[in-house]
């Protein structure tokens, strides 16, 4: 009895993270915002990965139909084998796509999604842009945890999902399921990051 009750529980908290996951891969954002984070993913070398591409080329796109966003591409170097900074890949996929160089601000520090967040909200403040009215474009699998994390680090902003490369789409849903709850468990660093930005 006690297993079924287990089994059950953990049946529930499948389908229910699995209905979050699919309402937040929609994206939450309805109105122009004044910039778009555009959330770093692998590099490998000096050479974007499909996942990294496709969120690059999905901000362009947005960036193209809404030439008043300014574009924060970030991401550091994360990897050993990498040679370019996840947000310079980015930066090269926007300007071969036609976005101005002029409307791009290069965050490119940042080895987490939170400090994506948190650099690029200091970046913005710096530059004079304000910060009450931005988005962050990502995978749509990636969309859920970040904009927690987002909110968890003080830039509660509305998402734009990319697609991701349909081989690998399961595998990544699957990865987010698994990472999910270690979030919780971290929390508390991230709200202590959060403060000391």
């Amino acid at each position: 009895m006690k297993k079924r009750r287990l089994l059950l529980c953990a049946a529930a908290l499948a389908a229910a993270f699995a209905g979050a996951e699919a309402r937040a891969s929609k994206g939450t954002l309805r109105e122009t915002p004044d910039a778009l984070l555009i959330l770093g993913c692998r590099v490998k070398g000096d050479t974007a990965e499909p996942t990294l591409r496709m969120r690059a080329e999905s901000a362009a796109a947005y960036l193209a139909a809404h030439p008043t966003v300014l574009a924060v591409p970030c991401g550091g170097i994360v990897h050993d084998d990498q040679t370019k900074s996840e947000a310079a890949a980015i930066q090269e996929i926007l300007l071969a796509n036609g976005v101005a160089e002029d409307r791009i601000l290069v965050e490119d520090r940042s080895k987490t999604t939170v400090e994506n967040f948190i650099n690029a909200k200091a970046l913005l403040t710096a530059k004079g842009v304000p910060t009450t009215n931005l988005a962050f474009l990502s995978s749509e699998f990636h969309l859920l945890r970040a904009g927690l994390i987002g909110r968890i680090a003080g830039v509660p902003a509305k998402s734009l999902p990319a697609p991701s490369p349909k081989d690998l789409r399961l595998k990544k849903y699957l990865r987010e399921a698994a990472v999910f709850p270690l979030l919780l468990t971290e929390l508390p660093k991230l709200k202590k990051e959060e403060a000391s930005a």
